[in-house]
């Protein structure tokens, strides 16, 4: 049997993932195990970065995924911000960084 070359089949739309980045404070590293729980296809790095105002210590936590759950993420960032003692979290989602 010849495979299905028609247009309609070759022309289909591929997902193309998209990329969440938290840039997660050390002290919040715990967050990392609840991350990777719902979104499995993630990387996490170590960084330096100024993001509160002097050299600090974090895990660039990269969540790649056709969407991430806005109720989960905002549990995620609450969590975070305890952990870590800090009032806001940086997030890059669509490409545009955001303070949360």
């Amino acid at each position: 049997m010849a495979e299905d070359t028609s247009p309609a089949e070759s022309n289909a739309a591929i997902p193309f993932p998209t990329l969440t980045i938290l840039y997660a404070p050390v002290e919040a590293a715990a967050v990392i195990e609840e991350i990777s729980q719902k979104y499995p296809n993630m990387t996490v790095e170590d960084c330096t970065g100024f993001f509160h105002g002097s050299k600090r210590q974090y895990k660039k936590v990269t969540v790649w995924s056709q969407g991430i759950d806005g109720l989960w993420l905002d549990a995620i960032v609450a969590r975070t911000k305890e952990l870590a003692s800090v009032e806001y979290i940086n997030v890059v989602s669509g490409g545009m960084m955001h303070v949360l």
